[in-house]
């Protein structure tokens, strides 16, 4: 066998080796790739954003409840009605005075159950309050309120609240000058004058 027959067969052999060599780092490569890469991508990102979402909800819930107001609870339309002529609704408060033509209103919050046991308490007076009802009167301002034609009265005249009695305005304006002291009562006004009185039955 010649000598450049011998150089052939050992270049082929090298060009073989290097082929083998070359296929088998490919391999090892596309292995690596995908074992390391598919966990980091798709597990790592789920996982570090729910504690953030629930922390958040908690906050939001706990800011509201917060600020609540407790006169906001009052029965009927609140205590709460502004400055100016008493607007349109179902107010509580005392009548300090009376004439033919309107009241003098002493507007009052009138609290019973759960948000009565939180008035009182805040007050500094006995909570839960006698009778599951609470007054808060801190203002002492009065409003004169007009009273409307036909204006009808549910009172109860010798404090029996099963002698519920309906009278009109003038007969009750009446009877009230004649028990001296003054009353809770409950006005329903509408467009700036007084439509219905109920008086506040208490035991």
């Amino acid at each position: 066998m010649s000598h450049s027959h011998h150089a052939r067969i050992a270049i082929m052999g090298l060009v073989l080796a290097a082929l083998v060599a070359a296929c088998g780092d490919d391999a090892s490569t596309d292995t690596t790739v995908d074992t390391t890469t598919t966990p980091t991508t798709t597990v790592v990102p789920r996982t570090s954003t729910q504690p953030s979402s629930t922390v958040t909800t908690v906050a939001t819930s706990t800011t509201e409840t917060a600020g609540t107001d407790i006169n906001d609870l009052a029965e009927g339309s609140g205590c709460k009605p502004g400055s100016g002529p008493m607007p349109e609704g179902e107010w509580f408060g005392l009548v300090t005075s009376r004439s033919d033509a309107s009241l003098e209103f002493d507007l009052a919050c009138w609290f019973t159950g759960d948000a009565a046991i939180q008035a009182s308490a805040e007050d500094g007076e006995e909570s839960p309050p006698p009778n599951d009802y609470y007054v808060r009167n801190s203002n002492p301002a009065t409003r004169e309120v007009a009273v409307g034609e036909g204006v009808e009265v549910v009172f109860f005249p010798d404090g029996d609240p099963t002698n519920e009695t309906v009278v009109d305005y003038d007969a009750w304006a009446g009877l009230v000058a004649a028990r001296g002291y003054e009353l809770g009562v409950w006005l329903m006004v509408e467009d700036g004058a007084i439509t219905e009185i109920r008086e506040q039955w208490v035991p």
